[in-house]
């Protein structure tokens, strides 16, 4: 129980980091989304790491674990595919983007195990 609790508390920071960050710094993550003319960039990168800080403190602080780590594997789900679309891009970015997809499944891995083992 130990390693779950501990595993969890990991794989929060990752939300709880990234999303302030975000917060801190919109921009690059707006234009990113706005190229795929997703609907209301701004707004949507905004909610998106809020609702990752919030479901990644959630997870950390074992609130609802198994319903925290649904939803962040949602939004995961959802910031991969539009923000790491590496099959629109060319050379050394579709490069990094491809890391950064596959990254993200195996980030999406740990998340799908939390909410079976929860």
């Amino acid at each position: 129980m130990v390693t779950l609790r501990a595993g969890e508390i990991l794989l929060a920071f990752i939300f709880i980091a990234g999303g302030l960050s975000t917060l801190r710094n919109p921009m690059p993550r707006v234009e990113e989304i706005a190229r795929l003319h997703f609907p209301f960039p701004a707004l949507a990168v905004r909610v998106n790491a809020a609702m990752m800080m919030v479901a990644g403190a959630a997870l950390a602080l074992n609130i609802q674990a198994r319903l925290a780590s649904g939803v962040l594997a949602v939004l995961l789900a959802l910031t991969t595919a539009f923000g790491h679309a590496f099959w629109t891009e060319q050379g050394p970015r579709r490069e990094l983007q491809a890391v950064n997809f596959f990254k993200n499944l195996a980030i999406l891995g740990g998340l799908l195990l939390v909410t079976q083992i929860r």
